[in-house]
């Protein structure tokens, strides 16, 4: 297999089971975007039995389809903006839903009145990252009109704006504050009240309601630095996070260079004297970033190789002239470890660019995953 993933199950299900424990809760496991990269079916597999998890979190129908495919105990939630044929057949199969506006609101119950059956939503409050999201006041007029023939609401909650990117949690506590003040109109037992993110879960108890909503932490990384040190400023116990995903390629080719010559496309590397290069069969279409260009660094045989020359479609070339005996078949980790050494999502994010969790959701879907 000249590419494959590899998906630790025991570090996901470590994961999980720490956030049940830090928050108290039962974690809503947000899945989407191929579970962040790793794989539906995989991830599902290795985690609809544990104890951890009372929800999973998905951002569309074909996501909960999926889901439901695999696993029909947990319940499941549909996060993102779904058009009525859409929630036509989420209402018709029982999943939860997202109520983001008035408009939306009506739709279901439509299709509610329609279908016989009651939707089960749960109502976005908007309380200042303006995505999807009902204002507070609105929300509340909403509640007093609700059918509840044809609506079950099963949640209310919101999402932070800016908890991760700060050490300053003043906007967090502004949006806290507001979702507060909507929560007395959300007295039925059966309401799951939620707002905490991964950064939430780590940082702030007052967000903990009634289940616990995780993403990246939950395979295995801090949401940011700023995340981290606030952490560990705030609690003297460190926990571990263990990264879910490694990902493995082979060398290609091996190329003897001398002097001079150019590397890929634009001639954006020339060698300062012989070199010896591999040719690694991966490239931006596996997600492998094109801004990763003379930029990043593999593991070849265990040590570091830098990558040279532009990252092309489906390969990019990595210098190895510091070491000894690399051959054809050779194992590359391009995130991961190998020896003593590792590179990881947020290496990967640093050298191009972005967010640990860009990094990760690109990777290709059709690449093989192997649960170990």
């Amino acid at each position: 297999m000249k590419e494959h993933i590899r998906i630790n199950a025991g570090n996901l299900l470590h994961n999980l089971l720490l956030f049940k424990r830090i928050t108290g809760k039962p974690v809503m496991f947000v899945v989407k975007a191929n579970a962040y990269g790793h794989g539906l079916r995989e991830v599902i597999g290795i985690t609809r039995t544990s104890p951890a998890i009372g929800y999973y979190a998905v951002d569309s129908l074909d996501e909960a389809l999926a889901v439901h495919a695999l696993q029909r105990k947990t319940p499941v939630l549909v996060l993102g903006w779904t058009d009525r044929e859409e929630l036509e057949e989420l209402v018709a199969r029982g999943f939860e839903t997202v109520v983001p506006s008035e408009e939306h609101l009506r739709m279901v119950r439509s299709i509610a009145a329609g279908s016989g059956r009651r939707a089960r939503v749960h109502l976005k409050i908007e309380t200042g990252t303006n995505r999807l999201g009902i204002d507070p006041d609105k929300a509340v007029s909403l509640l007093k009109g609700l059918d509840k023939k044809k609506l079950e609401v099963r949640g209310v909650y919101s999402h932070f704006a800016n908890i991760e990117d700060t050490t300053d949690p003043a906007f967090a506590r502004k949006q806290l504050a507001l979702f507060r003040s909507v929560l007395p109109h959300f007295s039925w037992p059966q309401i799951q009240r939620h707002f905490s993110s991964s950064a939430a879960s780590l940082l702030f108890p007052e967000t903990f309601f009634d289940i616990a909503r995780v993403g990246i932490s939950a395979y295995g990384y801090w949401p940011s630095r700023q995340t981290h040190a606030l952490y560990l400023q705030k609690n003297k116990r460190a926990i571990e996070l263990k990264p879910v995903l490694s990902w493995h390629a082979k060398v290609a080719q091996v190329k003897q260079l001398e002097k001079g010559a150019a590397i890929g496309y634009g001639l954006t590397y020339k060698t300062f004297s012989k070199a010896r290069i591999i040719v690694v069969p991966v490239g931006y279409y596996d997600g492998y970033d094109r801004k990763l260009s003379n930029a990043s660094q593999v593991l070849v045989n265990g040590a570091k190789a830098p990558v040279r020359g532009r990252i092309c479609m489906n390969m990019f070339m990595a210098d190895v002239t510091h070491l000894k005996r690399v051959k054809v078949g050779d194992p590359v980790t391009l995130l991961g470890c190998a020896g003593h050494e590792r590179i990881d999502a947020d290496m990967l994010a640093e050298w191009s660019g972005t967010i640990n969790y860009e990094v990760l959701a690109r990777i290709n879907p059709l690449i093989p995953r192997i649960i170990e």
